[in-house]
């Protein structure tokens, strides 16, 4: 028995292989027996891929026996890089005849990154960028995620969009790239009008503006309306419609007296995009918002779904996307800048506040949590809104747009007062907060009393109302229905559904106090209490050591 097999050079079977050209190789023995390959006689076949024969044509004496042939493929693997034979043989007339085709399994594929979160996203300026991650699939290689490279040149501290590059190689030298754009933004939000700081409204002219809100607020499902249309017969609708397709949604409002509506739109199931408002009556007509500039809402979580508040020539839009946390814990260090807060001849609030704040941004980012700062140096800090607004207003704003995208919101301040004797620590809530979202409060204020050896009923967690001034003891978790005393309360809790908590852990003026917090260092073992619950409150696990985080 004879044996044959056939290789051209290399180069020209690579180029067979790879650009499909038909290769024949004819085979011709004495007794008129020619085997013709079809395709090459080389082939370059990509790993974990089925083997396709491209088959073999045999003469004998002028007559084609190619069905005769017994084509044996069986060596090959194709789960396996290496060279492999695929025999071709022929019995007839006592002659038993083969040759073979060589097979090289070889790995031609790229690996494949996949970027979780898309290949565009969105942060806000001087927020921190989270790296959302990605996979990583190969046709051969199992576990190359270790091994792929980050270039990373996102800056934070500057509008525009930024390139994160992603790249891998197999072990073949195949190479994979993945991009995502990150596009660094500034907060939009619309609020351009002067204003006292009262959250009251003004006298509505109905004759000028007869499709007008006066009054609006998140829930729990979306938008409660209050507002006037004078073009109607106690039957009202609100229309939103999206400004990129025909999707309409229609909501039914209730007739409280004459021309004035009141009722809830549902946003929790509405499609992504930005709708534009109309009041529905006997006409319809686009929607209005002369409300004072501090009680325009402006952007909250409702279910799984961000919603923000247009107001474009006071004209009322809204954009619906998809929710998704930013951050960890948005952190407010009270004061700054002009602004000292209270002060003991020894210490500035306001450098108090940061250096509390910044400690406990390092620990929290110690233990791999996102962490937005309003201010990270002497300056008032963040502030969002028109200049002529307070800047109590504008930083209580950013306090609420931040917060809206963040699951942990808190001020840290230092107590002042007249009163030398005052003494200990005190937790500002919310007035409409409920028992149930003070649990982590309750926490901490059994905690602060044993590290700060405090046995007297002197109230610690109170709310306050804005009209007079009154303290109310929130210990028992009670609602109130008063608006809320504290700009960086109020605004965020009114116009973005986030309750912002004030923690004032020592009056500065008592100098035993002061002493036993800062001299003594005793300011770690309280930010440590707050970090643990809040670690706790997050799913995460606390890590005692701040060795990294001590200044």
């Amino acid at each position: 028995m004879r044996k044959y097999y056939y290789v051209t050079t290399f180069i020209i079977m690579l180029i067979v292989s790879f650009v499909g050209i038909t290769y024949s190789y004819e085979y011709d023995n004495s007794e008129g027996l020619k085997f013709d390959l079809i395709g090459p006689s080389v082939m370059y076949h990509d790993v974990n891929t089925d083997y396709e024969e491209y088959g073999i044509k045999v003469m004998y004496k002028n007559r084609d026996i190619s069905d005769m042939v017994d084509i044996d493929s069986s060596k090959v693997d194709t789960t396996k890089l290496g060279e492999y034979k695929v025999k071709y043989t022929v019995e007839i007339d006592g002659m038993t005849e083969y040759i073979y085709r060589i097979v090289k399994i070889i790995d031609m594929s790229a690996p494949k990154i996949e970027l979780n979160e898309g290949e565009k996203i969105s942060i806000l300026l001087n927020g921190s960028y989270y790296e959302y991650g990605y996979t990583v699939t190969d046709n051969y290689d199992d576990d190359l995620f270790s091994k792929v490279k980050i270039t990373n040149n996102v800056d934070v501290s500057k509008e525009g969009k930024y390139t994160v590059k992603y790249s891998v190689s197999d072990s073949s030298g195949n190479v994979g790239e993945a991009t995502r754009i990150v596009n660094v933004v500034k907060p939009n939000i619309s609020l351009e009008k002067s204003s006292t700081g009262s959250l009251y409204l003004g006298k509505i002219d109905v004759s000028k503006y007869s499709n007008t809100i006066t009054v609006n607020k998140f829930n729990a499902n979306g938008i409660y309306y209050e507002g006037y249309f004078r073009n109607g017969k106690n039957t009202f609708k609100i229309k939103l419609k999206n400004r990129d397709n025909s999707l309409e949604y229609i909501y039914n409002m209730i007739s409280i007296k004459d021309n004035y509506y009141s009722g809830n739109m549902d946003l929790t199931t509405i499609s992504n995009g930005v709708y534009d408002l109309y009041i529905v009556g006997d006409t319809e007509e686009r929607l209005l918002n002369k409300m004072n500039v501090l009680s325009k809402i402006v952007r909250s979580r409702v279910g799984n779904k961000l919603v923000s508040v247009l107001y474009e020539d006071d004209m009322v839009s809204i954009k619906i996307e998809n929710f998704e946390y930013k951050y960890d814990i948005v952190i407010d260090p009270g004061h700054g800048g002009s602004d000292i807060g209270a002060s003991n001849g020894i210490m500035l609030e306001k450098d108090l506040n940061l250096k509390i704040s910044k400690y406990e941004k390092c620990r929290y980012e110690s233990m791999g949590y996102r962490v937005y700062m309003i201010r990270n140096d002497d300056s008032y800090g963040e502030m969002l809104g028109s200049g002529s607004l307070d800047q109590l207003d504008r930083r209580a704003l950013a306090i609420g747009y931040y917060g809206a995208v963040s699951r942990v919101v808190y001020s840290n301040h230092h107590n002042g007062s007249a009163r030398t004797s005052d003494n200990g620590f005190e937790i500002i809530v919310s007035n409409q907060i409920s028992k149930d979202d003070l649990s982590l409060e309750l926490s901490l204020y059994n905690k602060y009393r044993n590290l700060y050896g405090i046995n007297d009923n002197t109230v610690r967690i109170y709310s306050r109302d804005y009209n007079t001034g009154n303290t109310y003891n929130k210990i028992d978790g009670s609602v109130y229905n008063y608006i809320n005393y504290y700009a960086v309360i109020r605004i965020p809790y009114e116009l973005y559904n986030v309750n912002n908590v004030i923690y004032e852990p020592i009056y500065m003026s008592n100098t035993n106090d002061f002493n036993w917090y800062y001299t003594n260092k005793n300011y770690i073992k309280v930010s440590e209490l707050k970090i643990q619950d809040y670690i706790n409150l997050l799913g995460g696990v606390y890590n005692s050591d701040n060795s990294m985080c001590i200044q």
